[in-house]
């Protein structure tokens, strides 16, 4: 073996063993084994952050911020991630909840919504859900059935259109955003005869929904189901949420809807108070005071 520099050796096969072991190392990064792995590592590592930016996420990982800011990019194109607009920070969305319920499950609001809307499906006789919401549509976290003949199939990980659902609505009143900015101004979907398609149409009906504290869905989704639902509020930026009473084949009278409504605001209202949201929600009048305008 003969000396070719002071850091690089050749073989009897004049082969340079440094060039190999570079070749090698820029094979391996280049891989999609090795690809693949650090992917599910920035899953993993953005998993533990509510948000993060890409310059923090790149030193937790150990990588160049470059890879990082790819890799992000990837995920976000697929709808796993989210850059937020207000700080251009990332959070995971929850594609992997619809998937297989991975990032539910790794919270406990699903076993705190559950507790509760067993409790009001109790009291009310109704099914209920609570639902969350991804760009412009509901994604139902949790369901309790009665025994009731007549049901819709929306099970947890269902989704439907957010300007169909009471649900949907409940949630648009309370998001910080604005209205334009989470569904934009129409034509929206229609699911049916009843449902909204205008803008004008929504903020009206937005603005009903503010006044009363509870939003009401009359066949919009599906004909033959009434439904009322409450925002679950706190005082974190997480993901929206609300809670829903819904009739299956049997129209609710204007008394019945009244009484429904303050039955979901309650079930909101504990939900939020044992996540260690807001204390006082049933006057509703400081969150009123800070609703964006449509």
């Amino acid at each position: 073996m003969t000396t070719k520099s002071h850091d690089e050796t050749v073989d009897d096969s004049g082969s340079s063993k440094a060039s190999a072991t570079v070749e090698k190392t820029n094979d391996d990064a280049k891989s999609p084994r090795s690809s693949s792995v650090e992917l599910l590592n920035l899953i993993e590592e953005l998993a533990q952050f509510d948000r993060i930016g890409v310059t923090r996420l790149s030193r937790h990982l150990g990588i160049p911020v470059a890879n990082a800011h790819r890799m992000l990019r990837v995920l976000e194109r697929t709808g796993f991630v989210e850059q937020l607009s207000d700080s251009k920070e990332y959070r995971l969305t929850l594609r992997l909840f619809e998937i297989g319920c991975q990032i539910a499950n790794r919270t406990t609001m699903r076993d705190v919504v559950t507790v509760e809307i067993e409790r009001l499906a109790q009291q009310v006789g109704l099914t209920t859900s609570v639902g969350v919401l991804v760009d412009d549509y509901v994604l139902y976290l949790v369901k309790v059935e009665t025994d009731d003949l007549i049901s819709l199939n929306l099970r947890a990980g269902s989704r439907a259109p957010v300007t169909c659902t009471a649900l949907g609505k409940a949630m648009l009143s309370i998001d910080e955003r604005g209205l334009r900015t989470v569904v934009g101004d129409g034509p929206f979907e229609a699911k049916t005869e009843f449902s909204i398609t205008s803008y004008d149409d929504l903020v009206e009906e937005i603005a009903t929904t503010r006044r009363l504290g509870y939003a009401v869905e009359r066949q919009e989704l599906s004909r033959g189901m009434w439904s009322v639902a409450a925002p679950i509020l706190g005082t974190r930026n997480s993901q929206n949420a609300a809670v829903c009473a819904t009739s299956y084949g049997v129209e609710l009278s204007a008394d019945e809807i009244e009484q429904l409504g303050k039955s979901v605001v309650s079930c909101a209202a504990r939900i939020t108070r044992r996540m260690g949201g807001l204390s006082d929600l049933h006057s509703w009048e400081v969150a009123r005071a800070g609703y964006p305008r449509p």
